[in-house]
């Protein structure tokens, strides 16, 4: 049985116990609650000024959330208009972060090179976006299909660059501190589940884009790190940007991570990836140069990278779920805001997080990159560069609105508003193993409905209020700033292919209702009780047997009652010790901000906490069964007989918790 299941069960426990968000979110901006309407947007300043207004948002960022260090870079076609950095490289060495030498590990931001070595593939016909992945892979590379299906349909290039392959989420052995696996090994051995038809559904999927890496490998013949040296960053005169990881290459001029704790900065570690999905370390002056790459037709000053055209096609949309909201083009994510197409992509690994950012109809790149903060670093500042320099006339945009409104046409069959109410779980769900159970904490939404007929979201810290501009779909009336895929102006309602209800909206996340039974709610309703329960018959039995001793009962009173006391006394006290052991072996590291068994192997700790549900399990039957029996031959108290069966209904629960969860093995 996998590892993961200590991390992802003290995570769930803590979640429920504390009914907390584990996101970290900056506050919020004034910004336009109108910034994703398409009105045109005028340039209020030069570039010049821009680059100031940059390098002052970016060191009160690093001020203000007291993060060690950081770069920017802004460039247009032809120039590197900023390129500074800020704070240390190496704090006890004193080194300042320099842009030009220093490496930054960048997170997803990887994905593009990997979605870029596909076009690449494609441009040279070793490839087709329409071509089922199957014929380039190995034979032994299976991924079990979920979802009620006759025939699982194809998998092809044009699923994985938009995220709609229908792979469940993958996060055992996404970070660690030690060397990963080749490809071709972490392609078999986490190999995903199909959850969703392929096409339908955009679930994002660090898999997906290793799996693409890997196919890269099996096309080209070079592994994954070579082929982009050779066909990407050589070219371009990248010369400080590697995938390379094991040994870890340009290991002096890398970026230590520091996190600031209790009033120090404290130092983390090097975060293993697999490689093409977030493996990348890369120097601010070299992302500038694929900026301009990209805003010029495939070339810079140093070479080209993709014929014109094919780059062209590698901006322009690909899946969208509805033409209001952002989706993906070709391995990017897009949205509209301010009047500008924003083609990007963001990255975070637990310590680093970057954002890479082209407005191509205004000649911009922009790349941020720091460690110690979070992921709504870079969006804040983002959203702060529109609002400056590309205002939205407000009174057009109202207009627009308007306008909009009166053409938009229903959603066939959209539910009434009430109906919407409830629990939402993201589209990146995990249905195989037991770290199923983290999707009660992965960025699950609560709908509620007001007195006004809007519904009411509370979505990574931000509380949002949607009102209905035709049936099914919803204006976001909130100034959202920090939603990682968009302005997250609108909601869509939509299906899920297995007929639940389906919100869509910016970016390559979907949330799907939760069954009743497999919500917070109900995780709630068992495992707070169950606790309550075994606490109370821990002090119980404590009674009752301090009172044998000081009262004469027979002995054979004392014997029929023996077996069942033991088998409750061992159900509380070992499903008590397994949620102290999880939160005590759970806990975050405080630079990474995950339980540091994340990282590394599996201990005899894990194979312990892997037994511990099935023996809790039996142990719940035994109870029950006492339970029966005691009401059978009345050999109890009907007081006992009451509690019994009380305990018998929440261990028979959590029997079904753990199964549902996959927690059991089987």
């Amino acid at each position: 049985m996998k590892k993961p299941f200590a991390v992802a069960a003290f995570f769930a426990v803590t979640s429920i116990l504390t009914f907390s968000s584990q996101e970290i979110v900056f506050g919020k901006s004034e910004t336009s609650a109108t910034r994703g309407l398409s009105a045109t947007a005028t340039v209020a300043g030069s570039h010049a000024e821009m680059a100031v207004f940059l390098d002052r948002q970016m060191k009160a960022l690093v001020q203000n959330r007291q993060m060690p260090n950081a770069a920017v870079a802004l460039v247009t076609a032809d120039d590197i208009q900023l390129l500074h950095g800020y704070g240390f490289a190496d704090l006890a060495a004193g080194t300042e972060v320099d842009p030009q030498k220093h490496l930054f590990r960048t997170g997803s931001v990887a994905k593009i090179f990997t979605w870029t070595a596909i076009m690449q593939l494609f441009e040279e016909g070793m490839l087709d976006l329409d071509d089922a992945i199957s014929p380039y892979l190995d034979s032994d590379i299976h991924f079990p299909v979920k979802y009620k299906t006759d025939a699982a349909d194809p998998i092809t290039f044009r699923h994985l660059l938009t995220h709609t392959a229908g792979f469940e989420d993958v996060l055992d052995g996404l970070f660690t501190f030690s060397p990963q696996p080749p490809l071709s090994e972490y392609v078999r051995k986490r190999a995903p589940a199909r959850i969703y038809p392929p096409g339908k559904v955009m679930a994002y999927s660090n898999y997906g884009t290793a799996l693409a890496g890997y196919i890269v490998e099996r096309v080209s013949g070079l592994r994954f790190e070579d082929y982009v040296e050779t066909r990407i960053f050589s070219p371009l005169g990248m010369q400080n940007c590697s995938f390379r990881q094991f040994p870890v290459a340009f290991e002096e001029q890398l970026v230590n991570p520091y996190r600031w704790v209790e009033g120090a900065f404290v130092q983390g570690e090097f975060e293993y990836m697999p490689g093409p999905a977030g493996g990348l370390s890369c120097s601010a002056e070299d992302m500038a140069l694929f900026l301009q790459a990209n805003l010029n037709p495939g070339t810079n000053t140093q070479g080209i990278f993709l014929q014109q055209e094919t780059l062209a096609r590698m901006h322009s949309s690909l899946f969208t779920y509805h033409p209001l909201l952002g989706g993906m083009a070709h391995g990017f994510k897009e949205f509209m805001a301010n009047g500008q197409h924003i083609i990007f992509h963001g990255g975070s690994s637990s310590v680093f997080d970057a954002g890479f950012y082209l407005l191509p109809d205004a000649g911009l790149g922009i790349f941020i990159v720091y460690s110690g903060g979070n992921y709504s670093g870079h969006i804040t500042i983002l959203h702060a560069f529109l609002d400056h320099f590309f205002p939205v006339d407000e009174e057009a945009a109202s207009m627009q609105l308007v306008a909009l409104s009166d053409t938009l046409s229903p959603i066939p069959d959209a539910p009434e508003i009430g109906d919407l109410a409830g629990e939402y779980f993201q589209s990146r769900a995990i249905e195989s193993g037991s770290d199923k159970i983290l999707n009660l904490i992965m960025g699950s939404v609560f709908l509620t409905v007001n007195e006004n007929d809007q519904f009411q979201a509370s979505l990574l810290g931000e509380e949002l209020v949607f009102e209905e501009l035709v049936p099914g779909i919803y204006r976001n009336t909130a100034k959202t700033v920090s939603y990682p895929f968009g302005p997250l102006q609108y909601l869509v309602v939509d299906r899920a292919p297995d007929g639940r209800m389906m919100l869509v909206t910016d970016g390559p996340l979907t949330y799907i209702k939760a069954p009743w039974y497999g919500g917070t709610v109900m995780a709630m309703a068992v495992i707070l009780p169950a606790m309550v329960l075994a606490v109370l018959s821990l002090l119980a039995l404590l009674v009752v047997r301090i009172i044998d001793k000081f009262r004469k009962r027979p002995v054979h009173s004392k014997n029929s009652k023996k077996a069942g006391n033991g088998f409750l006394a061992a159900h509380a006290v070992l499903l008590l010790f397994m949620i102290l052991l999880l939160i005590l072996y759970g806990r975050p590291h405080p630079v990474h901000l995950l339980p540091e068994t994340a990282f590394t192997d599996p201990s005899w700790i894990d194979s312990l906490m892997n037994f511990m549900p099935a023996a809790i399990s039996l142990l719940g039957i035994f109870v029950a069964s006492v339970a029966f029996v005691s009401w059978e031959k009345k050999n109890r108290s009907l007081s006992s007989r009451i509690w019994y069966s009380m305990y018998s209904i929440w261990s028979l629960g959590l029997i079904w918790f753990f199964y549902y969860y996959n927690m059991l093995g089987f």
